[in-house]
């Protein structure tokens, strides 16, 4: 399934040094900061084969709270103008950031999975996606991507005392390390990319090498080819090359949450255990 354009990285400020409890690279706990969050689809044209019935599905599913409350980083990287805009601000970006990972990943990996499966029935856009609509298609793909986004954007770095996220698109002499962020989205790096080779790279690599190995998430196909890539920079070994992509058929092709069942502290625990080890 083909990616949705997206512009090009945006560089912002310097990374503000306002907020506390960091440690580690780890799953960030932050909590609070009430402000408006960006929407999905915000600028949204529609045109669907499947007409009103698709139209009344999105419709539906953007103004309900439930999903809207887990404020999905996966949904806005792509599809949300307001998002494009916030990232000219290092601290907007970070409070959206905070918002996003004080969700419950269990809860909202569940009803990220459960609107990707009702997405696809007929009723709703179903014919849509057989004919790969690129809005649908796009969708499908973002939905089932939302726990490995969550992990990844709130890693945060002990270095920066910030989102790892937030230094990768505050970084104006490194775009590619923006890019490493759509590879969960389905657009793997490219010949040439040149990413930073620091704590938050490895860690994020190691946490996607996980992913790769579930059938039905981009990183299946993204995450190879750029980890490849990453080494010819980096060096041979910084990111895992030894795994079989796609390897584990969940139900539902993709719709299956693998690390969700251990709980996200445990997860990340597990995938990023020995690189912490190196790291620090």
């Amino acid at each position: 399934m083909g990616p949705i354009n997206k512009p090009g990285p945006v560089t912002i400020g310097q990374v503000p040094k306002w907020r506390d409890h960091r440690s580690t690279i780890t799953t960030s706990t932050h909590r609070g900061n009430h402000h408006r969050m960006p929407k999905p689809y915000d600028t949204l044209s529609y045109n669907f084969a499947n007409g009103s019935s698709c139209i009344d599905f999105f419709t539906t599913w953007r103004a309900n709270t439930t999903i809207s409350n887990c404020n999905a980083i996966s949904l806005l990287v792509e599809n949300s103008n307001a998002f494009f805009h916030t990232l000219s601000s290092a601290a907007g970006t970070s409070l959206i950031l905070d918002t996003s990972c004080s969700a419950n990943v269990t809860k909202c990996t569940t009803i990220m999975n459960d609107l990707a499966a009702d997405l696809i029935k007929s009723a709703n856009c179903g014919s849509d996606y057989e004919n790969n609509n690129s809005v649908v298609k796009g969708l499908y793909r973002d939905l089932i991507a939302y726990e490995p986004m969550y992990s990844a954007t709130c890693l945060t770095n002990p270095s920066t005392e910030d989102y790892c996220f937030v230094d990768a698109v505050s970084n104006s002499t490194a775009p590619d390390d923006y890019t490493v962020y759509l590879m969960p989205l389905g657009t793997p790096l490219t010949v040439g990319a040149v990413p930073t080779c620091n704590k938050c790279l490895k860690a994020t690599m190691a946490l996607f090498a996980r992913w790769a190995k579930y059938d039905g998430q981009s990183l299946d196909t993204t995450y190879l080819p750029s980890a490849k890539i990453v080494n010819a920079h980096c060096g041979t070994g910084f990111a895992a090359t030894n795994i079989t992509v796609g390897s584990v058929v969940t139900a539902g092709a993709g719709l299956a949450a693998p690390l969700s069942n251990l709980g996200i502290v445990t997860a990340m625990a597990l995938v990023l255990g020995a690189t912490l080890t190196s790291l620090f």
